[in-house]
């Protein structure tokens, strides 16, 4: 996978930045990951611009200490939209929750982050 595709976006969102313990280091990730006008939708919350991103992301973090995201499915991509499915656990323990990400890209960054929820 090209590291700026749709697919390999997907998958450096679920590994590097949802596992980012360090808010400094997700910051930068999102600063190169993520376009500046990116929105990201959840159940929860729409943030809207890469430091409302931020904020969102780090706020989800929080209640997830100590816990792992993993790629349960690998991404696939048509055209600029990618598709993951990623599960959330503790370490060497059955999942907390699973979901998709589904992400738009434009110029190599993403640009629309949908998360699902499938269980909590």
């Amino acid at each position: 996978m090209n590291q700026n595709s749709p697919a390999e976006l997907a998958r450096r969102n679920v590994d590097e930045v949802f596992n980012a313990t360090d808010s400094a280091r997700r910051r930068e990730l999102i600063e190169d990951l993520y376009d500046p006008d990116a929105v990201f939708y959840d159940a929860e919350n729409t943030a809207t611009g890469r430091e409302s991103v931020i904020d969102a992301i780090g706020a989800l973090l929080a209640d997830s200490v100590g816990l792992t995201f993993t790629v349960a499915v690998e991404p696939a991509q048509l055209g600029d939209v990618a598709r993951i499915s990623w599960a959330l656990s503790p370490p060497d323990a059955p999942p907390v929750a699973t979901g998709q990400d589904f992400i738009v890209t434009k110029n190599n960054r993403i640009t629309e982050l949908y998360t699902f929820v499938d269980s909590a």
